[in-house]
């Protein structure tokens, strides 16, 4: 019997665009920081946060460049530390990051870099967002599902953009768990970030559905743990293909009333 249905977010329940490489938000950001007393450029502030993520997650990307790298001596130390763990798809919190940048060129408290470090992030996002919207089935097929299944969050995102992003429009009441990829430190098909969600409600995989837009992230990562998987499909994009990996069921248009019906179904066919 399922109990219990698990959502990824973006792509989803709310569609987004973003573009982080966009100059301008840089250039944002630069005039922000110098309230803060602290002076990087747009350009210094971009290169700074991409090395910052790469040394994290063990790019490729950081390891070709590490001989002209300004922390070199950082990435070896990380990578001795990670070993295997890079091939399990490493995440990073953009807080972190943030509060590295700025440990390097201003002098704060602890609590002071806490607070800078979150402001930063949200000004960061908010620069580079281009759109976001809800998915008009959303709310209204939440309300019915919260009256008899357990509903959580396992998604590929940073709790710093994502949890405001829910809170835009009211979503974060119909979740009783929500678990993203920057607190876990690691990324869906990573079955360490599923597991943290059940293990959360205290459900077994079999008691699961997992309904997100990603056949590699979401159908392929629930489904090795034993979990049954909704694809949300977009009309206006074609479905990937995986060899070997195929969800229970799709859905049309984004509509999460298909995904309530699939569900009861489930059920329906399992009583006697």
């Amino acid at each position: 019997m399922i109990t219990t249905i698990l959502f990824d977010v973006y792509g989803t329940l709310i569609d987004i665009v973003t573009d982080e490489s966009d100059p301008s938000a840089y250039e944002a950001i630069s005039r922000w920081l110098e309230y803060k007393y602290i002076y990087l450029s747009a350009d210094q502030l971009k290169w700074l946060y991409r090395e910052e993520f790469a040394r994290r997650l063990g790019t490729e990307e950081a390891r070709r460049r590490i001989e002209a790298d300004i922390f070199k001596n950082i990435i070896e130390e990380f990578e001795a530390r990670m070993g295997e763990r890079r091939e399990l798809y490493p995440d990073a919190d953009v807080r972190d990051v943030f509060k590295s940048i700025i440990l390097r060129f201003a002098s704060r408290t602890p609590e002071e870099l806490d607070h800078l470090s979150t402001d930063l992030s949200h000004l960061f996002r908010s620069s580079t967002r281009k759109h976001i919207f809800l998915y008009p089935t959303v709310k209204p097929a939440l309300e019915q599902m919260q009256k008899r299944y357990r509903l959580g969050i396992v998604s590929n995102a940073q709790e710093a953009f994502t949890l405001p992003e829910l809170g835009l429009y009211d979503l974060t009441r119909y979740f009783e768990t929500i678990v993203l990829s920057s607190e876990v430190g690691v990324k869906k098909p990573n079955s360490m970030i599923f597991a943290r969600a059940l293990s959360n409600l205290n459900v077994k995989p079999s008691e699961a559905v997992m309904v997100g837009n990603d056949m590699t992230a979401d159908m392929m990562g629930a489904s090795k743990l034993g979990m049954k998987t909704i694809l949300v499909s977009q009309r206006s994009k074609p479905e990937q293909q995986i060899s070997g990996i195929r969800p229970d069921a799709v859905v049309s248009n984004v509509n999460l009333f298909e995904v309530l019906s699939l569900v009861d179904a489930w059920n329906a066919s399992r009583r006697p």
